[in-house]
């Protein structure tokens, strides 16, 4: 029973360590950031590729039809047609309110749901489609412009423009902007696990707080217990849990309700505080005008996810921002606003002001930097220009569009000119930098479960360091702890005052990863804090403990090849990368259902086909070239010649050998010398040999030994021949050491703790079956 729950706990393990990234984090080159929004948009939704769409409807009164279905959001079908594909039964209706409503002419904004008929179809991996009609937006680049240069701080949608034709006919330039539903969440978060509403009410004027947009009800406010009150508030979209209002009931609670001095931990643990303050500085500093910072309970989403137990809020609907009146917002909108508890709770806790403070002083330096911004301006106007000009359906004319670029240039213009004469934003905090993670004093050494990690940085500037904290977590996302750091001699942190600081970081279990990032206090009035990242708590520091080391240590990867030009070819005749695993026991290894990966954040990539067994002194070639569809063993990655990690883990995920190389030679090897249990060198390949260039021929004496009695229950007896120290295994079934040890001619060994079975003892080279009943 032991060593089945030893199995059981190491396949929960490998599949949590396992867990895929979403596709908006990823791992910096060198493996110690965890960045999220970082990589540019690709495919369907690339910023600087303009789409054709075409929508064909086959009813002739198909205008009517969705006019009147307007009201209900009752789609009709039609084919989209996309890069030369036909999508047919796909839904069709109007969206928007104001965009909608307003708008006396076809310049429409359309939903298209591409599973209305087929709940397999989607385009290039989507589900639903929003085209929008930039009402009030001349520039027609303003949401495209918005999501894109904010997505490296905070979660943006995909944006990017579409040259929409209607049965043939042209129908002008559109937005085209990511549907925020389950497909976007899963893309930012680990899961679409939990609940999500649409922060919007839905009962009109009245109620607490008053404010036709929902400010005072659909702005996280908290309207009592019952949790009838807050469902005409808000719109339930999704939900995987049983009581999902429950949750925003708790949330809301708390937020509002918890004295100011205690909010920041109580909450924290219920709410995202940090990326609501990145929220909020998006918001503010592009002067969102239908959003939560202004009308409230308006245009944004919030999210409840079961991974982490916390509640998100993220924007959404962005064609009202950047506006001239807004260039002058405060930095604090509604900060003694009531209705707006995000704004006029967080604002008042001096801890979070600041916090809120560096990330948008953050925002600012990297997204209104002006060269930045007027050169994303020019490049999307380039882009859609000619398709504006010929649109017969635009919603203003072709000199207003133009004139609105340098609306744009001025709102940035008076936008910063506001915001840099800010005394608050204008207080400057410390530089960090060098900073270290390091185990039993070397630098960026992983460790094991049992091995604290000593994190190291350079704090300087400003007006002197008040205080320094490091903040740790575990996994990819969740609560931090925090931790004082020191700067007196006495914490491994070189000589006192010398502007090092250090901290460490508790043990961590086996393969867990772990998140770190750096705060430092001025030492002035306010207490300006700086962060490195200066991007966390979405882009911060990581590594991640040691695996469990398996038993089975008697496979190693024992040579490999990251570029091979003219080396050695498969057996179609390519020339790929490829790793050798070698046997250096001297009995038959089953190696079925064994893993090997060159990614450390997926622990589960290319699993060794069943029935593998390696013979002993006998070597197996997996060729790395992602191409299942060969005979043989093709693994799913190929190597990278600058370097990585390659992984050999046994079939629970434990480690069994683990191999880190740096930039390769062409057509060289990287081995092992002494073949078998030496260091990684570069060198002529030996493929499928040993690497020393010799051929083993090892003679074996067999000493002979007796072992009684056959079956055992608590003990064995083991009488040998040699009369030297000898080593003894114990092997299961599946080729695992599960007892070893040393004897002197006799022995007694206890075998009470092993499971009935079938054994192999191993004594001298040389092999007895034994059963335990």
């Amino acid at each position: 029973m032991k060593n089945v729950l030893m199995v059981l706990l190491c396949l929960i393990q490998l599949s949590i360590q396992s867990q895929k990234l979403p596709m908006e984090m990823s791992f910096s080159a060198d493996g110690r950031r965890l960045v999220s929004g970082s990589t540019d948009v690709d495919g369907f939704y690339n910023p600087l590729k303009l789409r054709i769409v075409e929508l064909k409807f086959d009813q002739a009164n198909y205008w009517t039809l969705l006019t009147n279905n307007y009201q209900s959001k009752t789609d009709i079908p039609a084919t989209l047609i996309y890069d030369g594909v036909s999508y047919p039964n796909v839904g069709v209706r109007f969206k928007g309110q104001t965009s909608y409503q307003r708008v006396s002419t076809q310049k429409k904004s359309f939903n298209i749901t591409m599973d209305f008929q087929d709940l397999t179809q989607d385009l290039k991996g989507y589900e639903t489609l929003n085209f929008n009609n930039s009402y009030e937006d001349n520039s027609c680049i303003r949401e495209v412009l918005y999501e894109n240069i904010t997505r490296p701080y905070s979660p943006s949608l995909k944006a990017n423009f579409i040259h929409l034709y209607i049965n043939g006919e042209d129908w002008g330039l559109y937005p085209n902007i990511q549907a925020l539903d389950g497909e976007y969440v899963k893309e930012w978060f680990l899961s679409n696990d939990g609940t999500r509403w649409r922060c919007e009410r839905q009962a009109g004027p009245g109620g607490p707080g008053g404010g036709g947009f929902g400010a005072g009800t659909s702005t996280l406010n908290y309207l009592g217990d019952d949790t009838t009150a807050y469902k005409p508030n808000y719109i339930l979209k999704h939900t995987s849990l049983e009581n999902p209002w429950n949750d925003l009931v708790r949330v809301t609670k708390i937020l509002n309700t918890i004295p100011l001095n205690q909010l920041e931990d109580t909450l924290n643990k219920v709410l995202d505080i940090d990326r609501a303050l990145w929220f909020l500085a998006k918001e503010i500093l592009f002067g969102d005008d239908d959003s939560y910072v202004n009308k409230g309970g308006m245009d944004y989403y919030a999210i409840y996810q079961k991974d982490v137990e916390r509640l998100i809020p993220l924007e959404y609907d962005a064609n009202s921002i950047m506006k001239s009146q807004t260039s002058s917002w405060s930095i604090f909108l509604k900060e003694t606003d009531v209705k707006f508890p995000l704004t006029f709770r967080l604002f008042a806790v001096p801890a979070l002001r600041q916090r809120y403070l560096a990330h948008f002083r953050t925002f600012f330096k990297n997204t209104l930097d002006s060269t930045y911004f007027k050169s994303r301006v020019n490049e999307f106007y380039s882009l859609i220009d000619s398709v504006v000009t010929n649109d017969p359906k635009k919603l203003m004319t072709y000199t207003a569009f133009q004139a609105e670029k340098n609306v744009l240039l001025n709102w940035m213009r008076n936008r910063r000119t506001f915001v840099l004469n800010n005394a608050e934003f204008k207080q400057a905090g410390n530089q960090i930098s060098e900073v270290v993670f390091s185990t039993d004093g070397i630098s960026f050494k992983t460790p094991n479960e049992t091995q604290p990690v000593l994190v190291t940085a350079k704090i300087v500037g400003g007006p002197g360091v008040k205080e320094a904290r490091l903040y740790y977590s575990q996994g990819y996302d969740g609560y931090f702890s925090k931790t004082k750091m020191y700067d007196d001699g006495n914490h491994s942190d070189g000589l006192a005052n010398d502007g090092i600081y250090a901290a460490s970081i508790p043990p961590f279990p086996n393969g867990v990863f772990v998140r770190y990032y750096i705060e430092s206090v001025a030492n002035n009035t306010q207490g300006t804090v700086s962060y490195m990242p200066e991007g966390a708590e979405h882009d911060v520091y990581i590594y991640q403990v040691d695996l469990i080391k398996s038993v089975n240590d008697h496979i190693v990867i024992n040579e490999l090849m990251a570029t091979n030009t003219n080396t050695i070819a498969d057996q179609d005749g390519e020339f790929d990368d490829w790793i050798e695993l070698y046997n250096k026991s001297n009995y038959n290894i089953d190696i079925s259902n064994w893993i090997v990966t060159d990614n450390p954040t997926n622990l589960d990539k290319y699993r060794i086909p069943a029935g593998t067994i390696m013979s002993p002194d006998s070597y197996l070639v997996i060729w790395a070239d992602e191409d299942g569809k060969q005979s043989g063993y093709h693994a799913n990655f190929k190597l990278s010649a600058f370097g990585e990690d390659v992984l050999l883990l046994d079939s629970t995920g434990q480690q069994v050998d683990k191999v880190v190389f740096t930039q390769q030679e062409t057509d060289k090897a990287f081995a092992r010398s002494p073949n078998g249990i030496g260091n990684f060198i570069i060198k002529i390949a030996t493929f499928n040999k040993n690497n020393d260039g010799i051929t083993k021929t090892t003679s074996i004496s067999k000493s002979g030994f007796n072992i009684f009695p056959i079956p055992a229950s608590q003990w064995i007896s083991i009488h040998s021949e040699n009369t030297n120290p000898s080593e003894y295994r114990i092997i299961d079934a599946l080729g695992k050491t599960i007892v070893s040890g040393i004897i002197l001619q006799t022995a007694t060994i206890n075998v009470s703790h092993l499971l009935p079975g079938v054994y192999s003892f191993l004594l001298d080279r040389e092999s007895k079956k034994i059963i335990i009943r």
